[in-house]
Formats: structure tokens, sequence, C-alpha cells
């Protein structure tokens, strides 16, 4: 297998740009341009924080990209580290449903292998089922006990590890 170089659709970056923008300005907006009290002052600066926090990670997830490899998994940008997946020794699969009927939302990757950082990447990015199916793959390999969680979600993606059947 050769290497594959994964980014964040722009689109999506763009709507989170978007999303991240009016926020800063609707929290942000009040603060400059009224004599709000202390405790509306309190609560907009608490939202500004928590926009400006969503701005920077967008910026990040921009700028990182990321190599699948048939023995690692790269982030390569600012925060980047290297998972060696021979050495994988975590991975969590969780899902976050949008709509109480469980029909939206999305799924969020966290891989790490000994000695480095945990990488987490979610359904947007392009070729998340592939980095899946390898970091199963390498848990599978490494005898990595996976939580009733993950392995729920590693099925609903039509993914199956051997020695990690669910137990009725």
């Amino acid at each position: 297998m050769s290497s594959a170089e994964l980014r964040y659709p722009r689109p999506t970056l763009w709507a989170d740009y978007v999303r991240a923008g009016a926020g800063v300005v609707l929290c942000g907006g009040p603060l400059v341009a009224l004599n709000v009290n202390r405790w509306m002052a309190l609560v907009l600066g608490a939202g500004l924080v928590l926009f400006i926090l969503f701005l920077a990670r967008t910026a990040l997830r921009q700028r990182t990209r990321y190599v699948l490899a048939e023995d690692t998994l790269c982030a390569d940008g600012p925060a980047g580290t290297l998972v060696e997946w021979r050495q994988l020794d975590r991975l969590k699969l969780s899902y976050f449903s949008t709509k109480r009927d469980r029909t939206g939302g999305w799924m969020q990757l966290a891989v790490g292998s000994a000695g480095s950082r945990t990488i987490k990447i979610d359904s947007a990015l392009e070729g998340f089922y592939d980095i899946v199916e390898r970091a199963a793959r390498a848990a599978e390999v490494n005898g990595v006990a996976l939580s009733a969680a993950t392995r729920a979600n590693l099925r609903s993606m039509g993914i199956s590890v051997a020695g990690q059947e669910e137990t009725v």
C-alpha cells in the first residue's frame, strides 16, 4: 500500500469558519458596542472565548494534513504527531448524534501508540473509513482491548475485529 495524503474538505472548513466568525461577532459585538451588565458580559465573554477556540481549532485542522501509510498515521501540522500501527495501544471510535433518533451525527476516532500523543480525527476527514479500517486491523494484531461502544461503532461501519466479538 502506498501512502495517502488526507485533508478536511474545504467546504467543511469554510462552513466552520463562517460559524466561528458569526459566533465571534454575535458574542463580541455587544461587549464592544453596548454597556452590558457584568453577568451578561460574563456570558457573552464565555461565548466569545469558545468561538475563538473553535476558530483556532478550525485553522489548525486546515493546516494539518494526515498521511496514512502501511505502517504509520502521521498528523503533519502545527500540533503534529505520528502513530505507529505496530505499537498501537489505544483506539476509541465515538459517535456523536445530532438527532434524538440517531439518524444524524458524526464519528470521532482517537488512536495512539506508545510514546506518542493521541491523534483525533472526525468523519468529515477525507479517507476517514480507510484510517478506521487500518486502525482496527492494528488493534486486532496488537490485541488492544476495545470498549463496547467502539466495537458497536466499528460494526456500524461494517468493520469487525477478531477477538472483539460481542458477548451476549
